[in-house]
């Protein structure tokens, strides 16, 4: 079980949503939270909010910019010290046809979605190896695992989330650093992201709160995968995937109404 007082953290998307739940509970566990969003307005408030829960900086910071990102962590090292936890949280979703979207709409999602973490990967990795000590967590989807009309470019930034995860704690491991990695797919969060949207037969909108508290678990566990909920997410939906004729999977999302439930999407 990893202990995470005294440890700096980084939670990108903390404005709001389940970045700022993530960033609470780490303050919680006595860690420095460094508080990173491309909203300055908000992010200065919800720093405010959080400050008396622990120690917290607020960094505007555009992720999806390489050389943003670069600065950013020399200006957290050189403040807060050697970063120890990172939380991928930021995410944004057009949940639209792909004839229906922009050049730039696609090319967005996929820089925040996945880019993203290549580069603040990059950044806060070295600090993590030369201590040999560390965890990041890739906040993915359900919609890494089953892809469903009017989501192409969501759903293929979140199965490349998986992958890049996947890769990275194998690399880990092959190079005997202690360097965890998780990622996370739960089913629709309650933040307001898929506003509009329905809600699939059988399942129910998850509270921001109650999925961060199972990721400082995870993080304390050092486990791999997170999916929520566990059983339909973890295990169900992959084996159904492995064993159905993909015409009769398709037939089945089209029953439970898949298809449709994006179709009303406004968004936040």
């Amino acid at each position: 079980m990893k202990h995470l007082s005294g440890k700096v953290a980084v939670v990108t998307g903390t404005a709001m949503g389940m970045g700022k739940c993530i960033s609470e509970l780490l303050l919680k566990e006595g860690c420095k939270v460094a508080l990173v969003d491309i909203n300055r307005d908000i992010l200065k408030k919800t720093q405010s909010e959080l400050s008396p829960s622990g120690f917290c900086e607020s960094y505007v910071c555009d992720i999806s910019e390489p050389a943003e990102v670069s600065t950013l962590a020399m200006k957290i090292e050189k403040s807060m010290g050697t970063v120890s936890v990172l939380v991928n949280n930021a995410g944004i979703v057009v949940a639209k046809g792909l004839r229906d979207m922009d050049e730039i709409q696609i090319k967005k999602i996929l820089d925040v979605n996945l880019t993203s973490m290549f580069w603040t990967t990059k950044a806060f990795l070295p600090g993590m190896i030369s201590h040999d000590e560390g965890h990041v967590v890739n906040i993915a989807s359900a919609g890494g695992i089953l892809a469903l009309p009017n989501l192409a470019v969501y759903c293929a930034s979140k199965f490349g989330v998986i992958g890049f995860t996947d890769s990275m704690r194998q690399e880990m491991k092959k190079n005997k650093h202690q360097i965890g990695f998780t990622y996370v797919c739960p089913n629709t969060v309650g933040t307001g992201m898929f506003e509009g949207s329905k809600m699939a037969t059988g399942t129910r909108e998850l509270n921001p709160r109650d999925v961060s508290k199972k990721i400082i678990k995870s993080i304390k566990k050092n486990q791999a995968a997170l999916a929520i909920p566990s059983i339909p997410v973890k295990f169900l939906t992959p084996l159904s995937k492995l064993i159905l004729p993909v015409n009769v999977m398709d037939f089945l999302n089209r029953l439970l109404g898949l298809w449709r439930i994006n179709d009303s999407w406004k968004g936040r």
